[in-house]
């Protein structure tokens, strides 16, 4: 057997392996009515059929007839259909992870209550299995199980970033404390891009009297196991957190401004462990939202009351599927009950930023990207807001690309931020 087959070996292999009673029964249920199609930002921007999600399952669904369906076996026996090579996995390698963000909104709008996103999730671990992963993508992988972060961050660099929040604040921050009520976990978007997230949050969790505690051994939220569709990976990454918080004995593990990370560790981590973690799994924005209601959090209102419009861009992790849809909204009718403006789609039917699901990180997918963020600059020109706030550091950097690429004038801002700074001390 050449090394080619054997590459086409691995994909068909998982897939087989990975077609059971649910997988199949979704896989059957699906009537091609097209609505996937209308609501994902990809073939809405662009019109490319090949971007449909459905379409994006194909080699599921043909890895699955041909196995396990008697007219799917005839098919291939006659030649009607052609087994899973290496020109079908180099394609939709191309299909699932440049153009799919995992974003979940076509398993929203689907009538048979398929997983669409979860059925691409499994055909990325496919992928994955026959190596056929983007080379960057996976460069990142190997950089966060041996150094700590997708980027090569280590843990002096971290520790230096922590010293220098030290230095900013004017007091020692919590580590790992035992006892803590709270374990907050960062990422290196934040690190490299918004190191003034670590200011903030320590500002609010000290004003809001909350006892917390930050760790070396449990630096980086961010998950490419959950990118990449390894569950291997994505379970020795989410064990490194889980284990710092088990033996600090936390209540909670607060995320900071990262969407993959909080879906991992609330969503995926107890069938990951096989078993109910003893601790939550809460966003940051959904503490800052219950510090306020419980008057443990004071903010100015009406601080950013001015000339400029603010809207707000529901992250897909965080919004649609973790469902933290109030807690922002609370906050900014709070701070900016003049300035701020709804999109006309928002919820769980916002469209997603283009970025998300590793795709921000493909070098090649850039241009796709870009078409996908067209629409998101045309929900804001729709309600005339000049600025935009959010939760999730990956959207904000894809936001901030995105007003680069179209010109656009106006603020990209993160809600921690706003927080901290409308907050009364």
């Amino acid at each position: 057997m050449s090394a080619t087959e054997i590459i086409d070996q691995q994909a068909l292999n998982f897939f087989v392996k990975n077609v059971g009673a649910e997988v199949a029964s979704q896989l059957e249920a699906c009537t091609r009515c097209g609505l996937c199609a209308d609501a994902c930002h990809f073939y809405i921007s662009t019109g490319n059929p090949e971007y449909t999600p459905i379409w994006k399952v194909e080699l599921l669904r043909r890895a699955y007839e041909q196995n396990y369906t008697i007219l799917g076996k005839l098919k291939t026996a006659i030649g009607l259909d052609k087994r899973i090579d290496t020109e079908d996995i180099a394609h939709w390698a191309v299909l699932d992870f440049q153009a799919c963000t995992v974003c979940k909104r076509c398993s929203f709008v689907c009538p048979m209550g398929i997983d669409i996103a979860g059925l691409i999730g499994k055909v990325r671990a496919g992928l994955t299995a026959a190596h056929a992963t983007p080379p960057k993508l996976m460069a990142m992988t190997k950089n966060q199980l041996e150094k700590g972060s997708p980027d090569g961050s280590d843990e002096a660099k971290w520790a230096a970033w922590f010293k220098w929040g030290e230095e900013q604040l004017g007091k020692s921050l919590p580590m790992d404390v035992k006892g803590a009520d709270s374990l907050v976990v960062f990422t290196m978007l934040e690190l490299n891009s918004f190191r003034n997230n670590l200011v903030h949050i320590a500002r609010i969790m000290n004003a809001a009297g909350e006892k917390w505690t930050l760790s070396l051994r449990a630096r980086d939220a961010f998950n490419m196991g959950t990118v990449i569709g390894d569950g291997a990976v994505q379970k020795k990454l989410a064990e490194r957190i889980v284990k710092v918080a088990h033996e600090l004995g936390v209540k909670r593990i607060i995320v900071t401004e990262c969407g993959h990370g909080y879906v991992t560790l609330r969503q995926a981590a107890h069938n990951l462990f096989g078993e109910t973690l003893p601790f939550d799994v809460v966003h940051i924005t959904e503490l800052m939202g219950d510090f306020v209601r419980q008057g443990r959090l004071k903010l100015r209102k009406g601080y950013f009351d001015n000339e400029h419009r603010i809207t707000y861009h529901d992250a897909c992790k965080i919004q649609r599927i973790g469902g933290n849809f109030d807690s922002p909204r609370e906050i900014l009718n709070l701070i900016a009950p003049s300035s701020f403006v709804e999109m006309n789609l928002n919820r769980e039917q916002s469209f997603c930023c283009g970025g998300g699901g590793g795709v921000r990180a493909i070098p090649e997918a850039y241009d796709l990207r870009m078409e996908a963020f067209s629409l998101k600059a045309a929900q804001m020109r729709e309600v005339d807001a000049t600025d935009v706030v959010m939760s999730c550091s990956n959207c904000r950097l894809q936001f901030k690309e995105g007003f680069e690429h179209f010109r656009i004038q106006g603020e990209v801002k993160g809600l921690v931020e706003m927080v901290a700074e409308a907050m009364i001390e």
